[in-house]
């Protein structure tokens, strides 16, 4: 089993009275990789500031094990002030420059050692030389493949200088040479365009050693990670496999646990009949039956306490056309620029969701403006249809006032806004997007970026519209909203034009892409399917499909018998085996959890709190495999 590189034992933190981290503990294995999501507020970055050392937890113990190197990457990188980005990459290499000048002071003071200082120091010697094999003597070399790695051209510009995606791309050079064991990195794709986006999964996929990967990037985290961590509620649950491994797992718990739920449900409501009876019936059985009831009601209501989640719903326009807009040979370049768009011939319709795509600077945030009417092209035409209305979110959040407070930017003081068919009061409306009403005060101007982007998301979907335009909708959202506004994209009849860094998001949403190509002519080529069919299709353009062959006929089937209610005599007694088995793995699960609660357990590689860890997954899985024959028997046995 490999080793423990990374440990949090029993760590909890909290902020004023608002517990964040609840007695949580996992462990990360050499060699593993591991991606963490959760909620925006979930504690991700708390987490992530106690990895970095930056805060201490109120109790427990974060744990790297003794010779390890970490790397660790925040959302926000921080540089020294006058850093340039050459001084910045020299930092980095600051502790291998340590260790080329330890190797020359362990050789002198190995002239004349005694014995046991001469052991001593060929043990380090043999550390530093294995370490400097590694990365190698020279220093220049591993600059220059850093530079050229993250297409850093000019070393000698002040960091500050630098725009959000450059400072990034600084960072994780850095991260980069310093070689680590351990790397910890927080949202590392902020800012990147898709070209870098790829180096740096190509990097982590071939990093040999401990990752956690905390980030909102799906379409990452299932090029990476083997592991999923889920952070709810102060504790993580576990996943194996990538993130749609994780998406398929999580599945096909909450539906068992809705089934057992059910369950639970149906055997409290004949439970509190019981007890309701009268006191004369109640004489008549134990205390212990009655709290056993109590405790199941408890158990019920803690099962059905389920967070409400927000509905998301773009309404459609009145347009019946089919045709929104066309655009002839259309053409713009800035003064004195390139051209950014090249003879664009173009009809959307209605229910195309077109993702545009290229890297950054090449122009689609002006396509999207010159084909909303906010630029004039330079030659060609757009020609919309008279009774277009359109809805758009644009990438600077220009539609917020920013002095304005979060209600009145979406209702303009109105006290009711019409949402769906119907209308409801406008502060009631901001809540089901994350506004409590004692924050619906506060000026737009003090929103973080995921607040903004919600805020914006709401007024959107007040306004019927035959087009909806979205640049960058996605940026600062967790992952459930960006899944309630996959779903709502999904549903929306109208037309969308959508930019978007988010990979994953772009091909689970667009129908077709309209993708950028600098050596082509027109510059952007339209295709069928979402952008990760591109590559291929652009490939495949101009090569003529193979015929496919007839279809066989499908064989005949006879229809299945219909089974008797009820259980046989075998599912009977597999029924009495489940359950036994059932209560067996709770009893074992008890002691290995109480195991887990010994601060001892995770002080080492060898402490048995790591091989406990894993113990409690698969006796989990265990206990959810008999938990599903379970209620499939049970629900046979009801009939």
């Amino acid at each position: 089993m490999a080793g423990v590189a990374l440990s949090l034992v029993r760590v909890s933190k909290a902020y004023g009275a608002q517990p964040i981290l609840d007695d949580l503990s996992f462990g990360l294995a050499q060699g593993e990789k591991v991606g963490l999501i959760g909620r925006n507020g979930a504690g991700k970055s708390t987490l992530f500031k106690l990895l970095a050392g930056e805060e201490a937890p109120d109790s427990g113990e974060v744990i790297l094990t003794q010779g390890l190197r970490i790397a660790r990457l925040a959302q926000d990188p921080p540089f020294a002030p006058e850093a340039t980005v050459r001084s910045a990459l020299r930092e980095a290499l600051a502790e291998h420059e340590v260790l080329i000048r330890r190797h020359g002071e362990i050789h002198e003071a190995l002239q004349g050692a005694d014995a046991a200082t001469e052991g001593r120091l060929h043990d380090e010697l043999e550390r530093v030389e294995h370490h400097l094999a590694h990365m190698g003597w020279d220093l220049e070399p591993r600059l220059k493949e850093a530079v050229t790695t993250w297409g850093l051209a000019d070393l000698e510009v002040p960091v500050a200088s630098l725009s959000g995606g450059w400072r990034k791309r600084v960072a994780l050079a850095q991260a980069w040479l310093r070689d680590p064991d351990v790397l910890v990195l927080d949202e590392p794709t902020n800012h990147l365009d898709p070209e870098q986006v790829e180096k740096l999964e190509a990097w982590l996929q071939g990093f040999e050693g401990a990752l956690l990967l905390i980030t909102h990037d799906r379409h990452l985290l299932d090029g990476v990670v083997d592991r999923m961590l889920e952070l709810e509620g102060g504790k993580v649950a576990s996943y194996d496999g990538s993130y749609s491994d994780y998406l398929l797992e999580k599945s096909d718990r909450e539906f068992r646990e809705h089934r057992l739920t059910e369950h639970l449900q149906n055997r409290l409501r004949r439970e509190m009949a019981w007890l309701r009876r009268g006191a004369k019936a109640r004489t008549r059985k134990s205390k212990l039956r009655i709290q056993d009831v109590l405790d199941l009601k408890d158990d019920v209501e803690t099962r059905t306490r389920v967070e409400a989640r927000t509905s998301l719903a773009f309404r459609g326009g009145d347009t019946r056309a089919d045709a929104l807009l066309q655009t002839r040979e259309l053409r713009f370049a800035y003064p004195e620029g390139s051209e950014l768009v090249g003879g664009l011939d173009l009809i959307l319709q209605r229910g195309l969701r077109i993702a545009l795509l290229g890297p950054n600077g090449c122009g689609k945030s002006t396509l999207l403006r010159l084909l909303m009417g906010d630029l004039d092209p330079t030659s060609g035409t757009v020609v919309r249809h008279a009774k277009l209305t359109t809805a758009a979110i644009s990438q600077g959040r220009g539609e917020l006032d920013g002095t304005r407070s979060v209600l009145d930017n979406l209702a303009d003081r109105a006290a009711v806004v019409k949402a769906g068919e119907g209308t409801v009061l406008a502060h009631v409306y901001l809540t089901r997007f994350g506004f409590p009403v004692a924050q619906q005060g506060r000026q737009a101007s003090t929103l973080s970026g995921g607040e903004r982007n919600r805020l914006l998301l709401a007024k959107a979907m007040l306004h019927p519209a035959d087009l909806l335009v979205l640049d960058e909708p996605t940026n600062d959202l967790d992952i459930p909203t960006l899944q309630n506004l996959e779903e709502a994209l999904l549903d929306y009849p109208g037309a969308l034009l959508l930019v978007s860094h988010d990979r994953f998001f772009l091909d689970q949403v667009a129908t077709h892409t309209l993708a950028w190509n600098p050596e082509g002519t027109p510059r952007w080529e339209l295709y069928e399917g979402p952008p990760a069919t591109v590559k291929r299709l652009r490939a495949e353009r101009g090569t003529p499909a193979p015929a496919k062959p007839d279809a066989a006929p499908a064989p005949r089937t006879e229809a299945p018998k219909k089974a008797k209610p009820g259980l046989s005599q075998k599912e009977q007694r597999r029924f009495a085996e489940v359950e036994q088995a059932m209560e067996a793995l709770h009893t074992r699960l008890a002691e290995v959890e109480a195991a887990l609660t010994d601060p001892a357990a995770f002080l080492s590689a060898e402490a048995p709190g790591h091989a406990a860890l894993q113990d409690q997954a698969r006796l989990k899985a265990d206990l959810e495999i008999l938990e599903g024959e379970w209620l499939e028997l049970e629900e046979k046995r009801q009939g």
